[in-house]
């Protein structure tokens, strides 16, 4: 009879609180409207960048694009073993788990607890004596043993708790971006690394000729000396023109050896100059379309994390706004006790209670207050780095579109120069051997054709590394895709970019 008494008055405290929440609730109509957080998206005033095409960048695997085969192994390896994206993926898996915290405050908190303990009467009771000495009180005490389980919920009056886990839903999926753009760095600098590389090779052989050419010519004056055509002078000159070619040899050589190591760390590898380049540059196919300036916005890894931080600063301000209004918390119990097991699991035993608290915030010396203007100050901190970044993103396609054009132009116009260098130091190294032309003469010619020959080397790589810089600054393609992570069991897919497959 006791337990059904205590179940009905239980069923009926439920009743009555879940009632008051009911009626909370209906006042939700009455708050404050959510905290904007858009901001004005500049755009171009010509609305496109080049003409569209069918196949506009960013290619799906502009990698593969550039018909090297070597480049493609070397991505795959940084992108599995380079630490900072071993570094941006733990940073994404703990983002996660802070969410599935966070989604923890919509279900109740259940505790247990158990004591137990002896009461010994002073002086009563009987004695057992202990050989050696001593004695144990026996007799006349009492056992108490006391369990329980204690229950707290909050309901979500006012959405507060909804906001909350919302705000981790886009920091997480702030995160997952943050992630596709570590990984989009990584292949951009592996990419222009590995240019990088190859022009060096290119160089070093350069020098290699250069060292050649010069000792030739040293011997030549050497020649001429001797039969009295070329004063001491000329030798001289040639000699130090030889010694500049092997300084420059070994600048370079310390140059392709450092970026050798660069790269290697990239894979993750001992920085031990052990990656042989390529024995060219690969040809640079012709752009032909580079999307509309909008494409950026649903592509870029950095955007997309900016823009959802901005979203998770703004449900940051409701929280902290709702932190004023009154809160409800429910909270329930069970307990027993008795002198043994057998007594704490009797029904008769078991007292069960509910309880309802309403609690409003009337004085913390502004605090709450404060952390409402705390928080409008993260959101505007948080819209202007998102326009900041927008205007970045634009200056680096702007610049990679512009760097077409005139890195064009440029090797152009050192193909023609080279040619040009190359006639001149023919003729006139023949003059030369004629006695028709000076040292000083062929030493000129020697070194505008070396000039030309280094520039075009670099000219083709900077064009290189200019067109991943524009694949990049348009979103990466598939290198800029966000990597699914158990994740649609915690974020709603439609706040992932992605496509996550069903099954």
């Amino acid at each position: 009879m006791r337990y059904k008494w205590l179940m009905t008055a239980t069923a009926a405290s439920t009743f009555t609180f879940l009632s008051g929440c009911g009626s909370f609730a209906a006042g939700q109509r009455f708050l404050p409207a959510p905290t904007p957080t858009a901001v004005d998206v500049i755009t171009s005033e010509s609305g496109k960048w080049t003409e569209p095409a069918p196949d506009a960048l960013p290619q799906t695997d502009w990698v593969a694009g550039f018909n090297d085969p070597i480049l493609p192994a070397l991505i795959d390896e940084a992108l599995a073993n380079n630490a900072d994206i071993g570094a941006a993926s733990a940073r994404y898996d703990r983002a996660l788990t802070q969410l599935k915290n966070s989604q923890s405050g919509r279900l109740p908190t259940i505790t247990s607890r158990s004591r137990a303990a002896r009461s010994e009467p002073f002086g009563g009771g009987g004695v057992i004596n202990i050989p050696g000495g001593g004695q144990i009180p026996v007799g006349g005490g009492t056992t108490n043993l006391s369990a329980g389980l204690d229950a707290t919920w909050e309901p979500d009056l006012w959405g507060r708790i909804r906001d909350t886990i919302h705000a981790s839903e886009e920091t997480a999926s702030a995160s997952a971006a943050d992630l596709a753009g570590a990984r989009l760095l990584i292949a951009q600098r592996v990419s222009q690394t590995w240019f990088d590389i190859v022009e060096g090779r290119l160089l070093v052989e350069l020098s290699a000729r250069d060292l050649e050419t010069q000792d030739r010519a040293l011997r030549l004056t050497q020649r001429r000396f001797e039969g009295g055509v070329a004063e001491s002078s000329d030798v001289r000159l040639a000699k130090s023109a030889v010694a500049n070619a092997q300084a420059l040899e070994a600048t370079r050589k310390q140059r392709l050896a450092s970026l050798t190591r660069s790269l290697e760390i990239l894979l993750r590898r001992y920085p031990a100059n052990a990656i042989e380049a390529a024995s060219d540059l690969p040809e640079l196919a012709p752009l032909s379309g580079a999307a509309q300036p909008g494409y950026i916005l649903t592509r870029r890894p950095d955007l997309l994390a900016s823009e959802r931080r901005m979203r998770a600063a703004g449900l940051n301000v409701d929280v902290a706004r709702k932190n004023l209004l009154p809160r409800l918390s429910l909270s329930a119990g069970l307990d027993s006790s008795g002198s043994g097991l057998s007594e704490i699991f009797r029904i008769d035993n078991i007292i069960s209670n509910i309880a309802g608290n309403l609690s409003q915030p009337i004085f913390q010396s502004g605090a709450l207050r404060a952390n409402v203007e705390t928080q409008r100050t993260i959101l505007r901190e948080q819209m202007e780095q998102y326009t900041g970044t927008l205007l970045t993103a634009y200056l680096e396609v702007e610049n990679a579109l512009d760097g077409e054009q005139r890195l064009a132009e440029r090797e152009a116009a050192l193909r023609v120069s080279l040619s040009e260098a190359r006639r001149a130091e023919e003729r006139l190294e023949q003059r030369y051997v004629e006695g028709l032309a000076t040292i000083l003469q062929l030493l000129d010619a020697q070194s505008r054709r070396l000039s030309a020959e280094g520039q075009l080397i670099t000219a083709r790589k900077d064009r290189l590394t200019n067109r991943v810089a524009l694949h990049v600054a348009l979103g990466g393609g598939e290198f800029g895709d966000e990597i699914t992570r158990d994740v649609g069991d915690v974020v709603p897919k439609w706040k992932l970019n992605i496509p996550l497959q069903d099954g």
